[in-house]
């Protein structure tokens, strides 16, 4: 029911509309394909295997972030909590290897604990009523804290030679992290988008009375979904701990601010009910092109992140505006055939 009413707002408008809006091509698209050609042109090293497997590589771990933040902010809440999840997992798995905990449960426990903490968030915001802000802020203190307290603020190293194979290993010449998102990500666009589940999560973010008159446990569903998006930042703690074969309790510093970027640029609604996993995976890419360009271009990092910051409040406000455009467009053909 929602992908029917988010079609009919995106669909064919006009004659006197732009070609991309009568073909139905999403601007996130547009703006992937732009930057890729324009950084083709201008770094003769872009388009090298090397660099494109690169960025493939470094969207992985922000992709994994995004994918369970994206459930959450469809939903109309959001969780900025999730850096220090990706922070705590990273470091947990550093001090199980140092402890000598076999290899299978040093995967395993930061990802129950990720699912823990996103559960309990869950429960403070559906059944509790605590207000998603502060429940957000607070779970992201107390562990950004904790990480820097278990390793005293210093990076721990690994030596695991099953999580370097996972995090650098390469199967059929790309490299298996590469493999295990595209797996994890693609299985959840499954889910939002051919079941039950799915629905519900667009269900309640456009509108919970009339979700809960229509049945739908709402309160249930919203600690599920915690519960994913606290699993989906401890996995790519996991990921980033394989990746460096270490545990940084600062890793995950970027990742809240990024994570939310890349799911609104990829045209999911912060007020929710609209958008979804598809657009952020285009988000990402996105973010990283731009990132891959800028360093290609001898920019210094410190002015990167400055300049990508203005491009990613400059494109999350076009989108707002391009969004009110189609709606009032929208509005206009119902009324005008009403009339």
């Amino acid at each position: 029911m929602n992908n029917v009413k988010e079609k009919a707002v995106s669909a064919p408008g006009s004659k006197t509309g732009g070609v991309f809006e009568r073909l139905n091509i999403p601007g996130i698209l547009i703006g992937d394909i732009a930057l890729f050609v324009f950084f083709s042109v201008v770094t003769g090293k872009f388009l090298s295997p090397y660099n494109l497997m690169l960025i493939a590589r470094n969207c992985c771990t922000l992709l994994l972030t995004s994918t369970g933040l994206t459930l959450v902010i469809l939903m109309g809440k959001n969780d900025v909590s999730v850096g220090s999840t990706v922070s705590m997992s990273a470091v947990v798995v550093a001090l199980l290897c140092q402890a000598g905990v076999p290899t299978p449960l040093v995967i395993l426990i930061p990802l129950v604990m990720g699912l823990a903490i996103g559960a309990f968030n869950g429960v403070l915001v559906a059944k509790l009523k605590f207000d998603y802000w502060v429940v957000a802020f607070s779970s992201m203190s107390i562990f950004a804290g904790l990480a820097l307290v278990l390793t005293d603020g210093v990076t721990v190293p690994i030596k695991n030679p099953v999580l370097d194979y996972i995090g650098n290993g390469k199967i059929a010449g790309i490299y298996v992290i590469i493999w295990i998102t595209v797996i994890l990500v693609g299985l959840m666009v499954l889910i939002q988008k051919k079941t039950r589940f799915g629905y519900d999560v667009y269900s309640i973010g456009g509108s919970e009375n009339v979700a809960t008159v229509s049945g739908i446990q709402v309160a249930r569903t919203r600690i599920l979904v915690y519960a994913i998006s606290g699993l989906f930042a401890a996995i790519a703690g996991v990921a980033i701990a394989c990746m460096t074969n270490s545990g940084s309790p600062s890793v995950g510093i970027d990742y809240s601010f990024n994570a939310m970027a890349v799911v609104v640029i990829g045209g999911t609604s912060m007020s929710g009910g609209k958008g979804g996993i598809t657009g952020t995976v285009l988000g990402t890419i996105l973010l990283r092109i731009l990132a891959s360009g800028l360093s290609l271009m001898g920019i210094p990092s410190t002015w990167q992140k400055a300049l990508i910051g203005v491009i990613i409040v400059a494109l999350i406000v076009a989108d707002v505006v391009n969004e009110r455009r189609k709606n009032i467009k929208g509005m206009r053909r119902v009324y005008g055939h009403v009339a």
